[in-house]
């Protein structure tokens, strides 16, 4: 990595980043020569530099902390495109520390080795990418990246070390916060108060800002004090208590029916810390037509860009809710919303049942065997596809930080490197790994690091022998016209056996009672392959182009 190599290089590097209180960082192979056998800081060796990001990114989602990752330059840096991708798109916290050659030689036809313009190539993913020429700038720039980092909406950051003479820096605009006025704050939540009193049927929106900002217990007691309605998106989840009364589920084109059936009915939608996603609004002139709408968002950028709102207000989630619960009157909102409430409770008791299954062994049997297995402090890291969504839906999560997924970018492979992160992130405490045979083919490789670390993961693959979720359109909407669907898996099991990990098979109901009991007894890495029938779906599921409330609930 260029003038890092040299001892009192590194020692400063390394030196940096612990006054910083980094305490972990991740890379590939060759660089954990880099640290001293003094550190206090750990370094996890992935087998490949996206599996690295993705772990760091693993890391900052569990802790809200930035993960931190060395990088070569050139392939190291492509190789690690997906995973910066993944963190920009969900707003994760990372610190890149990339190496790289001369900036003269960057124009001449690839004639140094390993040359690339990485700040041209990864500028649409960052945040902010800074350039570093000498050991005397590392610490100021180092801090700085940590700062831009988790400053307003998250991201990733790009700290590229050159021996450049020049020393620069480019922002990405759309991440920059723009700081509200503490008296325009104030204004818009009396705004807000007025609104919320008034409205007969409200609803609260809440997306991954919630999570991120560390407002989940001022959400809760915004709850507890109004028994407003909640529903959430996919990276929401956590942010409330899954068996909360007032909690009506996740929503969009896999969301509950209450939930979706609320938004559509309601005449008030508080939406703190979302972006309305494709996957949450559905067709954008269908969403909550017959509602006025109060959008919470640090990044500016995101309000008004998709759906057009009465009430806009950039703010930090946590403290629009802790100023929010302070302000409200209970009862007024009783009293107006009260019928609108035992309503919407109505629809979560009496929803038909959308779990229904003909398999043998039913995923969301598998899902809610984990979830019973569990404590409330398990980690659960999904990859994408069916296994996510029946996750959301299945499994009870009761804390933020509980569960990891990727949203924004639908990353297939980020689950078990980024299970690594956590586990790393947070020792001693379980982590699970969901996964499809699909998705968990594209990193297996990092089998081989829970192994060498001893990591306490627990790894289930619903294996239905398809890319499952784009099967099931494939089956709804193209009358079952299959295409490049079906998926060649190897036994994972006695995979899992050949790198050292304790791997087991279920094929019923009372075999994955049986083998779950076993694998959370076990201290180390252990994987368990569930075989479920190949055509199961995901339900409820809103078709393409239809609005929310236009729910399939079953076959």
């Amino acid at each position: 990595m260029t003038w890092i190599k040299g001892n009192s290089n590194v020692k400063q590097l390394i030196d940096s980043l612990s006054s910083l209180g980094v305490k972990c960082l991740f890379g590939c192979t060759g660089q954990e020569a880099l640290l001293s056998k003094n550190t206090k800081i750990r370094y996890v060796q992935m087998q490949h530099e996206q599996a690295a990001v993705h772990a760091a990114d693993g890391f900052a989602r569990a802790t809200g902390r930035p993960g931190v990752v060395l990088l070569t330059t050139a392939s190291g840096i492509t190789n690690s495109i997906t995973g910066i991708a993944t963190a920009y798109c969900d707003s994760v916290p990372l610190v890149i520390i990339a190496g790289q050659i001369e900036d003269q030689t960057l124009h001449t036809n690839c004639e140094a080795f390993q040359e690339l313009n990485i700040s041209g190539l990864t500028m649409a993913i960052l945040k902010h990418t800074l350039k570093v020429n000498s050991t005397e700038c590392i610490q100021k720039a180092l801090k700085y990246a940590v700062n831009i980092a988790v400053d307003g909406r998250p991201g990733p950051v790009l700290l590229e070390l050159t021996t450049d003479t020049s020393l620069n820096e480019t922002k990405n605009h759309r991440f920059v916060q723009t700081k509200a006025r503490r008296e325009s704050l104030e204004n818009s939540i009396e705004m807000a108060k007025r609104l919320i009193e008034t409205a007969r049927k409200p609803v609260i929106f809440v997306g991954g800002g919630v999570i991120a900002s560390g407002g989940a217990d001022s959400l809760r007691e915004v709850v507890k004090l109004t028994r407003i309605p909640v529903v959430s998106s996919l990276m929401g989840i956590g942010s409330i208590e899954a068996s909360n009364p007032f909690y009506l589920g996740m929503l969009g084109m896999h969301g509950t029916f209450a939930a979706n059936k609320a938004v559509h009915h309601c005449d008030l939608l508080i939406s703190i810390g979302a972006r309305f996603s494709d996957r949450v609004t559905g067709r954008i002139s269908g969403f909550s037509p017959s509602s006025k709408k109060i959008h919470v968002d640090i990044d500016p950028a995101e309000i008004n860009k998709i759906i057009p709102v009465d009430l806009p207000i950039v703010s930090d989630a946590k403290e629009f809710l802790n100023k929010l619960k302070h302000q409200l009157d209970d009862r007024k909102i009783n009293e107006n919303a009260g019928n609108w409430i035992s309503e919407a409770m109505e629809w979560k008791r009496t929803v038909p049942r959308f779990d229904r299954s003909n398999s043998v062994l039913s995923p969301q049997s598998v899902i809610r065997l984990l979830s019973d297995h569990s404590t409330k402090d398990t980690v659960v890291v999904t990859d994408v596809g069916q296994h996510q969504i029946w996750t959301a839906h299945h499994y009870a999560f009761t804390r933020p930080r509980t569960l990891i997924t990727s949203g924004g970018l639908g990353t297939m492979g980020y689950g078990l490197p980024a299970a690594i992160g956590a586990a790393a992130a947070i020792p001693g405490r379980p982590v699970i790994c969901v996964s499809g045979d699909g998705s968990f083919q594209m990193n297996l490789q990092e089998l081989i690091t829970a192994v060498k670390y001893q990591l306490p993961l627990k790894i289930a693959i619903l294996n239905n022998g398809y890319l499952g979720m784009v099967r099931q359109w494939q089956e709804l909407f193209y009358q079952r016209r299959y295409s490049q669907v079906k998926v060649c898996s190897p036994n994972f099991a006695q995979l899992a056996q050949a790198y050292g990990v304790a791997g087991f098979s279920a094929q019923t109901e009372e075999e994955a009672k049986q083998v779950i009991s076993e694998a959370f007894q076990k201290t180390g890495p252990v994987l368990i392959e569930f075989n479920i029938m190949e055509e199961e779906n995901v339900y409820p599921m809103v078709p393409p182009n239809h609005n929310n409330h236009q729910t399939i609930l079953s076959r």
